[in-house]
């Protein structure tokens, strides 16, 4: 019993061990995002062959972008981040725009929003991730209380 219970901690720590390794996370190997958000679309949106190759090619251009960005910005300055982020989403989507169709892409928008929901993002309607700030003194604004008023 005790063997087993040690084997069991001993796989918990390498497998805590591996996951905080370098490379994972929202900020990995660019090929392998590029390759995940690919997959993701190809299947989701029912992309063809020649617009998975094109979006793929896309994908990984702004994965190395937003890669280069981070590591730029290691003083973690995080207003300057989200701004530089936006506008790769913004020049990201632009190109998406000229491979995908225009029913995909409104799919791919209402795919992209409710993965932005579901990381605690941006408001609802506050698309492009900006906070919305009180005119009088800059604070920030929490969002609206749900319905309920619990806790998630």
């Amino acid at each position: 019993m005790k063997f087993k219970i040690l084997m069991m901690a001993l796989l918990f720590a390498f497998a805590m061990a591996a996951k905080a390794q370098p490379g994972g996370g929202r900020g990995g190997d660019p090929i392998q995002r590029a390759e995940m958000q690919t997959k993701m679309m190809v299947d989701s949106l029912s992309l063809s062959t020649k617009q998975g190759e094109k979006v793929k090619a896309i994908n990984l251009k702004y994965a190395e972008k937003m890669k280069a960005a981070r590591e730029a910005n290691m003083d973690g300055d995080r207003e300057k981040m989200r701004a530089t982020m936006d506008a790769l989403r913004t020049e990201q989507n632009a190109e998406l725009k000229t491979v995908l169709t225009q029913e995909q892409y409104d799919r791919w928008q209402k795919i992209a929003e409710a993965q932005w929901q579901r990381r605690g993002g941006p408001p609802e309607g506050d698309k492009q991730g900006k906070r919305r700030k009180d005119k009088q003194d800059g604070q920030i604004t929490p969002p609206p209380p749900t319905e309920g008023g619990g806790n998630r």
